[in-house]
């Protein structure tokens, strides 16, 4: 009697730890991940990286963007008060100050009043910019206003003085579009062209 009692214990640790080891590789695999969750996850990773990126990118040509609106309408300012003091608006020549931003890596340079845009220089005008800027900048204010391309100046009536100022950047280094900004002093509008990245 004791050996088959002894067997049949036997018998159940085995059948235990059989149901035990099931019990708990079960509950593993519940617990685990499946190849197609783990491919879930990693695509949803991707997509907010993706977001994430673009969201950058936008809020730092948002910024470059801010820099030449900014500059366009200081210089409209000044403008103002130049034909206030001399009945006519300075003519600072088609020579974008302080460089030529359409040309050369996307770099910030150092404000040059003294930069000549081949029919005068920014000494005429109180601009006064702090720090260095990404675009370069003209206004003309005599001759035929072509608009560099992007802006047809028809409609701008010529029989009485008249400004157009513009702003340029190769923002992304890739040599062309440029992103090219336009004001006239017969509108308060800045027409923009090319988003730069």
């Amino acid at each position: 009697m004791a050996r088959g009692l002894l067997q049949h214990r036997s018998r159940m640790t085995r059948q235990t730890r059989k149901d035990r080891r099931s019990k708990w590789l079960a509950r593993s695999a519940r617990r685990a991940f499946t190849l197609i969750e783990l491919m879930i996850v990693v695509a949803i990773v991707g997509i907010l990286a993706v977001i994430g990126v673009v969201g950058y990118r936008k809020i730092i040509l948002s910024s470059k963007m801010t820099e030449a609106t900014g500059v366009i309408s200081g210089i409209r300012v000044a403008q103002e008060a130049y034909k206030t003091e001399r009945g006519v608006y300075a003519d600072i020549g088609t020579t974008f100050c302080p460089r030529d931003s359409t040309t050369g890596a996307p770099t910030k340079t150092g404000w040059l009043p003294t930069c000549s845009g081949g029919s005068g220089t920014w000494t005429q005008l109180p601009v006064h910019i702090d720090g260095p800027v990404q675009f370069g900048y003209t206004t003309v204010a005599s001759g035929t206003p072509d608009g560099h391309g992007f802006v047809t100046m028809t409609g701008l009536d010529v029989s009485v003085p008249w400004f157009v100022t513009y702003a340029a950047a190769d923002l992304d280094g890739a040599g062309a579009p440029f992103t090219q900004l336009v004001q006239t002093s017969q509108g308060n509008q800045i027409f923009t062209n090319g988003d730069g990245l």
